[in-house]
């Protein structure tokens, strides 16, 4: 099957170890994931929790979304420990 690749397709492409591929949480952070984003963290929900500096969230957002910064790992985990946290209805 490779050589009938080789044909068409440069070997370089085809012959190296796997790679990953990046997923563009930043992006959508800005884009589609907006909305989610600022719903689950915004400073109404975090202040019923109690267990997160609104105010650090809150600037570690606008960074991110004016592109100041590239939050999305921190963002994400927030986000993610949120949903969690609601599915399982811990308070």
């Amino acid at each position: 099957m490779k050589k009938l690749l080789a044909r068409y397709i440069p070997t370089e492409l085809f012959e190296r170890p796997k790679m990953g591929f990046g997923v563009p949480i930043d992006s959508w952070f800005r884009g589609d994931l907006k909305p989610l984003l600022l719903d689950y963290l915004s400073p109404e929900h975090l202040r019923k929790e109690g267990l997160l500096d609104q105010t650090v969230v809150e600037e570690t957002i606008r960074e991110h979304l004016s592109g100041q910064s590239n939050h999305q790992y921190r963002l994400w985990a927030l986000l993610m420990w949120e949903m969690w946290r609601e599915r399982w209805h811990l308070q």
